[in-house]
């Protein structure tokens, strides 16, 4: 499994919206950003070219310079953390674009709500080179290494679960990289619910028969597999493996329809295809599952993305 096409600009090496962002900037907000743009001040090379500003910039014109250059440096040694810190939740979809070649799409399996009382099975990870599960018992100690490499983690609601619970266990492991929850800019766009439901909303869902797996099967699947069934565990692998496969075309969508709040043309991501996702798995197990979907589930409390 491969991801085609991560790294691609359009025509001519036209820029990405980040070079064209200054609400990161101290003092700036989305009025005064709006407000250079008007005045034909679009780009921090602009700002840096103008010879007057708009009143509400004007007196900020050497912090912003200032912060023009920082900018550039950091990206140019793909500092994620450091645009992560600058942006709130809901507009850090900006710096996608610049660090989609050096991301990782993560989604992880547990056997419960908290990491006070559970513990992580599996963490799946997608990047350009394909995908990666590493499991407890098995691989799940190389994760802080595997890390290293990524300038930005995306996820769909890590923010509250996925990143929490890896960093209870692991500590500050993405400390170095932006995290890009896509929950919020799909929110944003006005698709809210579960991962699954906004898959099938955007037409990106999942064609396997495992689509209608949930959070409470993977923590059964966990189970049996302690139980010495190894086709739950590769049936788990691949659920996982499903999930984390919407997430890079959620967020070039994501990414693509929020260029509409950019009055001028920005040129959008190229979409990528979902990867044909070619894991083993037990069909025997799925239809187990699926059999027990009328069992009485033990876990009602809300993770945001799935129902326990």
């Amino acid at each position: 499994m491969s991801l085609n096409c991560l790294s691609q600009e359009g025509p001519c090496g036209s820029l990405k919206v980040l070079r064209h962002s200054f609400i990161h900037f101290p003092g700036v907000g989305s009025t005064t950003e709006k407000h250079l743009w008007e005045a034909g001040i679009r780009t921090w090379d602009d700002f840096r070219a103008a010879t007057t500003v708009p009143l509400r910039a004007s007196g900020m014109r050497d912090v912003i310079c200032a912060r023009i250059d920082e900018s550039r440096e950091r990206l140019e040694t793909r500092d994620g953390a450091f645009f992560s810190a600058c942006f709130t939740s809901h507009d850090r979809w900006r710096i996608y674009s610049d660090f989609r070649d050096q991301a990782a799409f993560l989604d992880i399996e547990t056997t419960g709500l908290s990491p006070q009382s559970s513990r992580i099975t599996m963490v799946g990870v997608l990047d350009r080179e394909g995908y990666r599960a590493f499991v407890a018992g098995e691989n799940l100690d190389e994760l802080p290494r595997a890390m290293e490499r990524y300038s930005l983690i995306v996820t769909y609601n890590g923010a509250s679960f996925d990143i929490p619970f890896v960093e209870y266990f692991f500590g500050k492991i993405f400390r170095h990289a932006a995290h890009l929850d896509l929950r919020y800019p799909l929110k944003r766009l006005g698709y809210g619910g579960g991962l699954k439901q906004i898959e099938r909303e955007l037409r990106v869902a999942r064609p396997s028969e495992l689509s209608e797996l949930g959070g409470f099967e993977a923590v059964i699947m966990w189970q049996m597999w302690e139980r010495g069934e190894r086709g739950a565990l590769d049936t788990l692998v691949r659920y996982n493996a499903e999930d984390v496969a919407s997430l890079p075309a959620l967020a070039d969508i994501a990414y693509n329809e929020l260029l509409d709040d950019i009055p001028f043309p920005v040129e959008p991501v190229r979409l990528w295809n979902r990867p044909v996702i070619d894991l083993p798995y037990d069909p025997s197990v799925v239809r187990r599952l699926a059999g027990a979907k009328v069992w009485d589930r033990p876990f009602t409390e809300q993770r945001g993305v799935r129902t326990y």
